[in-house]
């Protein structure tokens, strides 16, 4: 979050709208088995080439690809998809990060939900892709934030949070009134509480703020 607000604090707003937001490139690791296997480190072609993600490392690894990509989707600036990421494809440095791409032996969840991501900006664009950002709840494996715009009769905005580890966790006293729900894990009484996230959880919600007497929403 302290990286995120830096660039949101130095950059001019109208570059800030089209920064190309990176998880992967051709010059990287292929996200996938950077997030799910073991790291290369220093070793060379011979040990890369001969490994690939084990089937409990892939689930691991796609189920933080999933929440990497939901903050790319919610974060200031356009998201830029390194080709074949998106189709489940692994591979340590160059040139195995650079394999064709697997035509009909994509991952289709991970393709179904790349697309829903893209709904999502399309349909909260008016807030999404130029929106401001501030933190809610950074700790530990947990980060939450809001995406904003000011309307006519007060604010809306996006309350985004993702909870990166296996275990439970929870963003305490939060309150979410007028909070509607688009797409994650449930949450709880809007009127205040601990927000509990699952293991590699996350929420996406809408609220509208009505502008009080004083001009605060």
């Amino acid at each position: 979050m302290d990286r995120i607000e830096t660039i949101v604090e130095n950059y001019p707003p109208q570059v800030l709208r089209i920064l190309m937001n990176h998880i992967g490139t051709h010059d990287t690791e292929r996200a996938l088995t950077v997030l799910g296997g073991e790291p290369a480190g220093s070793r060379g072609r011979e040990w890369q080439s001969a490994h690939t993600l084990s089937p409990e490392q892939r689930e691991t690894g796609l189920e933080r690809m999933r929440l990497a990509a939901f903050l790319q989707f919610m974060l200031p600036g356009v998201p830029c998809i390194y080709y074949g990421d998106e189709a489940g494809m692994e591979g340590y440095r160059d040139p195995f990060n650079r394999a064709c791409y697997p035509w009909g032996h994509e991952d289709e969840d991970l393709i179904a939900w790349y697309r829903y991501l893209g709904l999502l900006r399309q349909e909260h664009g008016d807030i999404l892709k130029g929106g401001g950002l501030r933190s809610v709840y950074a700790h530990d494996n947990v980060l939450s934030f809001e995406r904003y715009v000011e309307t006519e009769g007060g604010e809306d905005a996006l309350f985004v949070a993702v909870n990166r580890s296996m275990e439970n966790a929870v963003i305490p006293g939060l309150h979410l009134d007028n909070a509607e729900f688009i797409f994650g894990a449930p949450y709880p009484n809007p009127a205040g509480g601990d927000f509990k996230l699952p293991p590699f959880g996350f929420t996406l919600l809408r609220i509208h703020r009505e502008k009080m007497e004083n001009g605060e929403s």
